[in-house]
């Protein structure tokens, strides 16, 4: 337990210590080119149900997420997709994460067979 509060404490040192020194970085180089008071690299402003980002002077608008597809097309697009037979190399992947899902298990379920008491 001691451990794990020193490790925690040190890595919230640590991450304080990277934003100040980014911050004061930032500074001094606006300082040295004399923007002081010009926008910060990166700066995020919510209006109106909408998100500006400014990126370096570069104003992004942050689009809206598309709407989720209806569950009927998913399984009607996977079905095309499966009944095309293109897509040899994704299926091949589902085969092989399937094995190594199996194997694991099995794996396991020995590595506790071991472990229970009375066995």
């Amino acid at each position: 337990m001691r451990l794990f509060l020193q490790v925690t404490a040190l890595t919230m040192m640590l991450l304080v210590g990277i934003f100040l020194g980014i911050d004061s970085a930032e500074r001094n180089i606006q300082k040295m080119e004399g923007t002081q008071g010009a926008p910060r690299a990166i700066h995020i402003t919510p209006e109106n149900g909408r998100v500006e980002i400014a990126v370096l002077g570069q104003v992004y608008d942050a689009e809206t997420p598309a709407a989720s597809p209806e569950a009927k097309q998913v399984k009607e697009e996977i079905r095309e997709a499966a009944a095309s037979g293109k897509n040899l190399l994704g299926q091949v992947g589902n085969q092989v994460g399937h094995g190594i899902r199996l194997g694991t298990r099995k794996a396991l379920e020995m590595v506790v067979g071991w472990l229970e008491p009375g066995k």
